[in-house]
């Protein structure tokens, strides 16, 4: 009996001196910035009494973590373990599996239990601020966030100019990026703003962990019966801007369709209509008929929900002497006439191809303002139910 009383002792005294040894504990990895190489641990807890350690406010990222103490490996202080968030650590087990957010975290170094709390509330916030921004240089427009490193922002309007991405909206380095690359690239520490060359509406992306951006146009596509993929495949449609889409000489038959956008039925991007063949799109609408078989340039506005069908196949040109379009050149404004048709759309594009404008006259005459534009040649595509033509344009 006094022997087993004795071993115990000796076992108690054995980890109590293991234990006393313990003067750091830091959670360590590639979900934690990072395997240690050298020198302090940058993640330390802290506790008052040897045995219970916190940490609060930490990030994690997708990875692996491990606690260990005393900036080493040296065991019995290197701990691994099967679970998250919660669990019971393994001496020199395998890292932890992490999950991305802010955690506040807790580890006892006796009965080696520890958890990870994610805590929602405490991500940074992160916005774009610039003159290419709907708040300019004075006022940030924030971005989402789920998990503290990947930052969203969707359908936000774009000008021409610069934007920055910041933390807090503050220039506190670091969280103060700019780029050199658009529309996708990494980013810079307090580098110089990233340049929008065009106005539009785009999604951005930032993640903060790997300082990666990124500027896309939503995807709006046609879908249903009417079109190629039916009402299972997403038709794509182009844009320059992520305001105007158009698609040329796609093949529908009689039936259905709705424009959407990102391939989902999410509102409000789910628009139909009752018109043919150009409306104004219904938000999550009845499918457009399309009441006969044939190749259509379409269009689509995603801001205003104007939209237009052409049909291209087999269309005859207008007769030049029912239809007019002056002056031509103009300094002011053009102005169309139809004399036997009734105008549908007009599509005016520059001479690299990118839409200026839509417009959807209903009429027999229509008149497009010029003023704003850059002196130069220009083309009109001019459509009615039954015939299109492409008009050579000239601005003063």
């Amino acid at each position: 009996m006094t022997k087993k009383i004795l071993l115990s002792l000796i076992c108690i005294l054995t980890f109590a001196f293991a234990n006393a040894q313990l003067t750091s504990v830091a959670i360590v990895g590639d979900g934690a910035g990072g395997w240690p190489t050298g020198g302090t641990d940058n993640y330390q807890m802290t506790s008052t009494d040897g045995e219970n350690w916190t940490i609060t406010n930490l990030p994690l990222t997708v990875g692996s973590v491990k606690f260990r103490g005393n900036n080493s490996w040296d065991l019995p202080y290197n701990w691994g373990g099967t679970s998250f968030p919660a669990g019971t650590a393994i001496v020199d087990g395998a890292g932890i599996t992490s999950v991305a957010g802010f955690y506040n975290v807790t580890f006892n170094s006796t009965t080696l239990a520890y958890n990870f709390e994610l805590q929602q509330s405490t991500f940074q916030i992160i916005s774009i601020i610039g003159d290419a921004t709907p708040g300019t240089w004075n006022t940030d427009t924030d971005m989402n966030t789920t998990d503290g490193t990947l930052y969203t922002i969707n359908n936000v309007y774009l000008a021409p100019g610069a934007l920055k991405f910041r933390g807090d909206h503050a220039w506190t380095l670091p969280y103060n990026w700019g780029g050199t690359e658009f529309p996708s690239g990494t980013s810079i520490i307090d580098g110089a703003a990233i340049t929008i060359p065009s106005a539009g509406i785009y999604t951005i992306s930032f993640n903060k962990t790997f300082l990666t951006y990124s500027f896309t146009f939503k995807t709006i596509s046609i879908i249903g019966d009417a079109t190629p993929g039916a009402w299972d495949t997403d038709t794509d449609m182009t844009t320059t801007d992520g305001i105007n889409y158009t698609i040329n000489d796609v093949a529908l038959v009689a039936g259905a369709l709705k424009f959407r956008g990102n391939h989902s039925w999410t509102l409000p991007y789910n628009w139909g209509g009752t018109e043919f063949p150009s409306g104004t799109a219904i938000v999550d609408g009845a499918g457009i008929t399309i009441p006969t078989a044939g190749d259509y340039t379409i269009s689509f506005n995603s801001d205003t929900g104007d939209y237009t069908f052409t049909n291209t196949l087999g269309l005859k040109e207008f007769d030049s002497s029912t239809f007019k379009a002056y002056p031509n050149p103009t300094q002011n404004n053009w102005t169309f006439i139809a004399s036997n048709e009734t105008i549908e759309s007009i599509q005016i594009v520059d001479i690299t191809g990118k839409l200026i404008c839509t417009v959807t006259p209903k009429s027999n005459k229509a008149t497009i303002d010029a003023f704003d534009l850059i002196s130069g040649i220009y083309f009109a595509k001019v459509a009615t139910a039954t015939v299109t033509n492409n008009l050579k344009l000239v601005k003063k």
